[in-house]
């Protein structure tokens, strides 16, 4: 029998978050929504390939699946509180949140026909991001500060996914210590890129 050691090397995930300078026009909600659906959907695949990185296990592509819809359903609350915290116009939070809603549904429909085959994946997903946004909203969260709570219901959500292994019973710590800190502190950038006036 074989055996081969395979070493995974954890990478730094770049993000860009600037506009090219032809682009002075203020961005729209599309613009914004599709930006953060796709820097979300990147976060979120990181992450997921962190955790097995650091030596956390997935028993299935569905599981891993399940977290990286974790991930997203956590930035897209956060985009809301972010429109929210910034005083936008109803209408345009609104509008920012359906369009963002429907490219993360798409990205998320398109990965998992890669993955399993034909199938309507948009329906549960969507479900999750409106059960996950009723769920955050109980929770404190500033662009500054610990953000505990909030971060740990994410990590929650995500040992829920992953199960209480003896590889995984620490997953919740590597979330609420360090991803939930990444995750937030790269989404606020790339949102503020976006934002600006």
């Amino acid at each position: 029998m074989l055996h081969v050691d395979i070493e995974i090397y954890k990478m730094a995930i770049r993000i860009k978050s600037n506009w090219s300078k032809s682009a002075n026009r203020a961005k729209n909600s599309e613009d914004i929504a599709s930006a953060l659906s796709y820097i979300g959907w990147k976060l979120s695949l990181d992450r997921a390939r962190n955790l097995h990185g650091d030596n956390f296990e997935y028993t299935s592509d569905h599981q891993r699946v399940t977290v990286i819809v974790e991930f997203m359903s956590f930035q897209i609350h956060l985009a809301d509180r972010l429109l929210f915290i910034d005083q936008q116009t109803e209408k345009f939070r609104i509008d920012v949140m359906n369009k963002l809603g429907q490219h993360s549904a798409r990205i998320m429909q398109e990965n998992c026909e890669d993955l399993f085959g034909v199938g309507d994946y948009k329906t549960g997903y969507i479900k999750t991001l409106n059960l996950r946004s009723a769920e955050y909203s109980e929770y404190e969260f500033a662009k500054t500060g610990s953000n505990y709570s909030i971060y740990r219901h994410l990590a929650k959500k995500v040992q829920d996914a992953m199960g209480f292994s003896q590889t995984n019973k620490w997953v919740m710590d590597q979330i609420v210590d360090i991803d939930a800190i990444e995750i937030c502190e790269k989404f606020l950038e790339v949102y503020h890129s976006l934002t600006k006036k």
